[in-house]
């Protein structure tokens, strides 16, 4: 009988080994995916991440070219501001000054939206250029607020929201935007 005891202990005992030989191939094999996945997770967090990179660099040299782009607009209109307005000339030398230039652009709205008034053209001529609502107001010598009702009203008479009267007005002067 202790005989038998022997071999059952010992089939228990080779059971036992078998399956803590068994747990540990398991645990070994667990482990090993796991840091396979965490490699996996790394390497997609980095490829993310240079993409990331990438995409965020490409809005950056859009940025960079669209203020190069938006600098020569300022540039052309500051120039042809400072000769009015920063030596004291009139609003009104500006705008006759901006209306030669413009001549068939301002002829072409006066026409088709007879409802605009040299103010409403010479905000459409301002945003041409480039100008923003800030210098807008700073040329004209107005509050903001009575710059958004401007150009609601000058929406108004368009037909066309406030917020596309920028590209609108870029789009209608740019055949003959001045090359200074």
């Amino acid at each position: 009988m202790n005989y038998e005891i022997a071999i059952g202990s010992t089939f228990l005992l080779i059971g036992i080994l078998v399956v803590v030989f068994i747990w540990i191939i398991i645990k070994t094999d667990i482990i090993n995916h796991k840091l396979e996945t965490q490699e996996l997770q790394r390497n997609i967090a980095e490829q993310e991440s240079e993409e990331w990179r990438e995409k965020l660099l490409e809005k950056v040299k859009e940025k960079i070219a669209l203020t190069e782009q938006a600098q020569n607009r300022i540039t052309r209109g500051e120039d042809l501001v400072a000769q009015f307005i920063y030596h004291q000339q009139g609003i009104e030398e500006l705008s006759q000054e901006l209306f030669d230039i413009y001549q068939k652009p301002i002829s072409t709205l006066k026409k088709k939206y007879p409802d605009l008034t040299e103010l409403d053209l010479l905000v459409l001529c301002l945003l041409g250029i480039g100008m923003d609502n800030v210098e807008i107001c700073a040329i004209l010598r107005m509050e903001k607020r009575t710059l958004y009702r401007r150009r609601q009203l000058i929406a108004q008479r368009t037909g066309m929201s406030s917020t596309m009267l920028e590209d609108f007005s870029k789009g209608i002067l740019q055949e003959i935007v001045p090359d200074n």
